[in-house]
């Protein structure tokens, strides 16, 4: 992930002097620029994920900026001696029925070889849920929840196990609240 940050030149030697924690720092890129360059007209906003205006006496250092914005994740999957990488925001669904996994994208499916309560684990709790025996869903692409259905972005329907409604339910508030899409 590349970062741009853009701060005056008092900021900017505080800002490069913060250490940036985390497992995933080896991942980050994070350029450094002055306001007083006026660069941001003609910086090539397709290079960095995220472009950081740095406040004016800001209170967070980069380290906590940088937490807090979303690191794109990779979700890796094998089939038929395939590797298969997915940005993890492409993920509608994981289904799987008479032991065959799929992961449904929106150009279809694509088989992979996994179980599904391994490729649970490996999933972020914060955006995936299981809702069946067979289906983990990526709550972003819930497009409505009515009693025990829920359709899908890509129109396809499927069904919550009564034992995990609840639960189901209580997971996707949090995340409309966490993704500010409830109020």
């Amino acid at each position: 992930m590349k970062i741009a940050f853009l701060s005056n030149e008092q900021q900017l030697p505080e800002l490069q002097g913060d250490n940036i924690a985390g497992s995933r720092k080896h991942l980050l890129k994070v350029d450094y620029y002055s306001m007083e360059e006026k660069l941001l007209p003609t910086l090539d906003c397709t290079v960095y994920d995220v472009i950081v205006i740095y406040p004016k006496g800001g209170a967070d250092s980069c380290g906590e900026i940088i937490s807090q914005v979303k690191m794109k994740e990779k979700y890796t999957a094998f089939f038929n001696g395939q590797t298969w990488v997915f940005d993890i925001r492409d993920i509608i669904f994981f289904e799987s029925y008479y032991r065959k996994t799929s992961v449904v994208i929106e150009s279809g499916k694509i088989r992979i070889r996994a179980k599904l309560d391994e490729e649970e684990k490996r999933l972020p709790k914060e955006q995936f849920i299981r809702i069946n025996r067979h289906n983990i869903v990526n709550m972003q692409y819930v497009r409505t929840v009515k009693g025990e259905t829920i359709v899908m972005q890509n129109g396809e329907v499927l069904f919550i196990n009564d034992a995990r409604r609840k639960k189901f339910e209580k997971r996707y508030l949090e995340y409309l609240e966490n993704n500010f899409m409830l109020l």
